[in-house]
Parts: structure tokens; sequence; C-alpha cells
């Protein structure tokens, strides 16, 4: 019995095996120039859309992480120069040496490899940005691979995060400066002031929309629920609804499926800049949970949310309290009223004092992100 497992084992390994390297030759850009040296190297091409605001006017070169495009010329030196043995590790070691960078950067700081670097290659800084919430995944990796190699040290020199509670994290974890900057794309897009006191209009951010009606029962009936709320809300108070789309496209009739066809209007999704442009000018905003709301709380946009668990369910540091000032894990018609309510009262500088205390631990706001583009200056240097 156990041969026989054996021999059905091994056709699907090598199947495995087959259908990697078609994908690995096929799929891969192959580049036969020398890179060049340059005193920036970005880690993972996947970084390059966020800093455009930083690399615009520089030169740099890119190590694809994901291997989309591999460079013939180190390959061929890797091989003559060290053999075949640890290709991977060594590929990466001989880019680095002849690009020879000042900085490496990356904005996939999920990638835990981008923190063994400096082990691998000393002469740089090593410059991280986080742009996504942390599970316990992250943490977890780092912790076992720390017992498994005696103490690994996993490294960086400046390590940018969304907020002050990943701050603390970060820091039980990694060798490295820690610095809350909160979101680089939010960033891009400051805020000039533009605080109206009375609310005439509110914008809904929807999250995604339900594949089926079962996901409609499953999933998606808070947001739908907080939504019917809201438009009663806006009904009483005469307040103008507005729904911001996480879609690119007219999908209204979509929309109107789960959500109603009720006295609200559709914004749909064009591009980055429209939408933080739609944020920037919201008067208030509401929403279950999304990245965009708590951008939004960051640049003291009035607002409230109400999410499963604040500030989401598979946060590393939830807060263990069922509602603050302007949110709430419970929902009712009662609840949302009264939340946009005693939001909707206070002045601009009341708010600023409430929401700034508890949002500057989940993201905070660095207006151009100056921050980071002095420290990366600086290193180059």
């Amino acid at each position: 019995m156990k041969q026989l497992l054996k021999k059905n084992k091994t056709p699907r390994k090598i199947i495995l095996i087959v259908n990697f390297f078609i994908k690995f030759f096929f799929k891969t850009k192959w580049k036969f120039l020398k890179p060049k040296k340059s005193n920036i190297l970005i880690y993972d091409r996947e970084s390059i859309g966020e800093l455009d605001f930083y690399l615009k006017k520089k030169e740099y070169e890119i190590f694809h992480t994901r291997y989309e495009q591999i460079n013939i010329y180190i390959i061929l030196y890797t091989i003559l120069v060290d053999g075949i043995k640890n290709l991977k590790e060594n590929y990466k070691l001989n880019y680095f040496r002849i690009v020879s960078p000042k900085v490496v950067i990356t904005l996939i700081d999920e990638n835990t490899g981008f923190f063994k670097l400096k082990n691998l290659y000393p002469y740089a800084k090593y410059v991280s940005i986080q742009i996504i919430f942390k599970d316990n995944r992250f943490y977890n990796y780092i912790r076992d691979f720390k017992k498994k190699y005696n103490n690994f040290k996993f490294r960086s020199d400046v390590s940018f995060v969304l907020g002050n509670n990943d701050k603390i994290k970060y820091k039980k974890y990694l060798k490295s400066k820690i610095v809350s900057l909160g979101s680089i794309k939010n960033n891009n897009f400051p805020l000039k002031k533009n605080y109206n006191k009375k609310i005439d209009k509110i914008l809904f951010i929807s999250g995604s929309l339900p594949k089926n009606r079962k996901d409609v029962e499953t999933k998606y009936l808070r947001a739908i629920k907080i939504f019917n709320f809201l438009e009663s809300y806006c009904s009483e108070k005469n307040i103008k609804l507005f729904l911001l789309s996480k879609y690119k496209g007219n999908i209204l009739s979509k929309y109107k499926e789960y959500y109603g066809d009720g006295n609200w209007k559709f914004v749909a999704k064009k591009n980055t800049q429209e939408t933080y442009k739609i944020i920037n000018n919201s008067q208030f905003i509401v929403s279950e949970n999304s990245t965009l709301t708590y951008e939004a709380f960051s640049k003291n946009i009035k607002g409230v949310c109400f999410p499963e668990v604040f500030p989401y369910k598979n946060y590393s540091r939830v807060i263990n309290k069922k509602q603050g000032f302007f949110w709430s894990t419970s929902i009712s018609k009662k609840i949302l009223f009264s939340k946009i309510n005693k939001v909707t009262k206070l002045n601009q500088k009341k708010w600023k004092n409430i929401v700034s205390k508890e949002i500057k631990n989940i993201i905070t706001y660095n207006p151009q992100n100056i921050i980071f583009s002095k420290t990366v200056d600086k290193f180059l240097k």
C-alpha cells in the first residue's frame, strides 16, 4: 500500500515541477544587459507605484523579488563564480554587489525576506514602508524563524509603519528604528482646510460586493444594515447621501441589487487621485470599516464607523471595547443616529482632540511624506 502511495505521489510531484518551469520560462522576462550601478535599489517592482512622488526625478534599479524579470548577465556571472549551489541567494547577492546601492527600499514589508538582506549585503541602508495592516502571521513567522535559527536578527535601518500600535509591535520583532509615517498613499494627497460647520452631505464608503445571496447572509448583511440605517438618517435630517464604490466602472445596478433603489447617489471609482480628492472634500464619512475611513480620520475629517472588531477583525492589536466616541461594534438604528449626532455637534477643535488620540495608534498622517523623503535623502548623501 505504501509503495502504491509513493508511486501516486511521484507523477504529481513531476507535474508540479513541470508546471513551475513552464510558468517560469514563459511568464518571466529575460534581461541580458548588466544592471547599472545605482544609489537606489527598489526591492519588489510592486513598490514603484506609491513611490512615484519620490522616484520620478531619480535614477534607480529594481530587484524583481517575484522573478517576473531575471537578469541573464547576473545568472551567468553567479554560475561561473559561485556554481549552482545556493543559486537563488547568490543571484541576489551578486545583483546587489553589481548595483552597489546606498539605499534599498521596499513597500512590501510583509515579505520577511527583506529583513534578512542586511545580513546578506550589509553595505546599504535598508528602508521598509508598511502599507497594509498586519495580522499575526507576519510576527509569528519571525518568532518561529528566530527559534529555529538561534535568534537570527531581522533587520533594517528604518521601518516606517502606519501607526503607533504597529510601532510598538515592530520593536519586539525587528532590529530597526521604527517611525510612524501613516499611509504613504494618503500622505501624498494632503488636505487643504475644508471644514464645513453645517453638514448637508454624507459619504458612505462601501466595501466589496457580495458574490451571491448566500454571501449577503454570511458576510455582507452588516454593511447593508449600516447603509439602510444611514439612508433613514439622511432622509430624516434632509442630508444628501452618496455611496463611494470600491470598484471602477458604472456598476450602479449591482449596488442597487443589494443596497436598494433609494434616495442616494452613486460615485464610481475612477483612480487613486480622484478617490482621495473625494475623501478630502467630504464633510462626513460613514463606513463599516475601511482603510480609507481611517485615513480620513487621520486628516481630522469627521465620520463614524461600525466595524465587527475595532479597528479590524484580524488586526494584530485589536481594541477590546464595544465602542468608542466615533465607532461601535454594535449596530442598530438608534446607535447609528446617536453616534452621528454626537460627532456632528462637535466643533472642529474638539473633534480633532478626540479623534487624534485614538486614530494615531492606528494610522498617523504626514503630509507629503516629508519624514520619509528627508530620511532617504540623508542616506543618499
